[in-house]
């Protein structure tokens, strides 16, 4: 991504770009404080509007991604995403603040960093893999946003290995994480929100309702009753907003400005299926 700023400028250089369906989100430990509760999901969707995607794209993506403001999960270009799906959160610092404010978090001392019944939203973890380089950037535009608003957050940097435990065992604030785009059903994006034992669900609502859709939407003998079941599982996303939607991915393909007829595949989890083969030189 570095580098592409460069290539742009050179005559001799093509990029190739295409939207992508693949979320880049944030998960929270839902199940403790802060995040737990009816105030967990006031602070959840303060943050949620806190954060300007528009400057994600930029910081950290080179403009190389665009802002998910109208989704919780599932993207509107995926064909298997119904449109109930598509409502997100925008960029709006007085909704975040007065969230805040009704959660109970204010700046009581002055020091900058909001605080409730003694208790501060100083030292949240973050956690990232940077293997999955896009994390990196992108962590540090995040970190920046709500230290703004009164959240002090630490990126914890860990290896494949230590992340993947701590997503079955939860020892986290926050943690960076995505889904698989077109590479993956709509149905299977909701997997990590019913793991049924192999680890802490994504996200599981103050009902405890959203497993029992995403199970009825995966046994559904209709694609009308399995739509509706996944519109039940996006509204309570949005409700409580379990997750934190940040950037969609782009896919870009960099080649010689003399090269015509390239496609890209249905995803970039599937670049094999780029088809390169149907490319000439003119």
């Amino acid at each position: 991504l570095d580098s592409l700023p460069a290539l742009e400028k050179n005559p001799a250089i093509s990029i190739k770009t295409a939207p992508e369906t693949r979320m880049y989100y944030i998960q929270t430990a839902w199940w403790k404080e802060p995040f737990s509760g009816e105030d967990g999901v006031l602070l959840r969707k303060a943050i949620c509007y806190a954060l300007n995607r528009t400057e994600m794209v930029e910081g950290a993506f080179n403009g190389y991604a665009l802002p998910a403001i109208d989704a919780m999960l599932l993207s509107p270009l995926r064909p298997d995403s119904p449109e109930c799906c598509h409502k997100g959160y925008d960029y709006d610092l007085d909704k975040a603040k007065k969230l805040f404010a009704e959660a109970g978090w204010n700046d009581t001392n002055g020091d900058g960093i909001l605080d409730k019944n003694g208790k501060s939203l100083k030292d949240l973890d973050l956690v990232i893999n940077p293997e999955m380089v896009w994390q990196n950037d992108l962590a540090l535009v995040v970190q920046s946003q709500l230290k703004k608003i009164g959240v002090d957050v630490k990126v914890r940097i860990v290896e494949y290995s230590i992340y993947a435990d701590l997503l079955k065992t939860g020892d986290f604030d926050l943690i960076m994480s995505y889904n698989l785009g077109n590479s993956n059903s709509a149905i299977n994006e909701f997997k990590g929100f019913n793991r049924k034992g192999a680890g802490i669900d994504y996200y599981s609502d103050l009902n405890k309702t959203l497993a029992t859709f995403i199970e009825a939407a995966q046994m559904a003998d209709s694609v009308e009753k399995r739509d509706e079941y996944i519109c039940q599982a996006c509204n309570i996303l949005y409700e409580e907003a379990g997750i934190i939607p940040l950037v969609y991915e782009i896919q870009y393909a960099v080649m010689n400005s003399k090269v015509n007829g390239f496609q890209f595949g249905a995803s970039a989890n599937t670049y094999g299926q780029d088809h390169v083969e149907e490319c000439w030189m003119k």
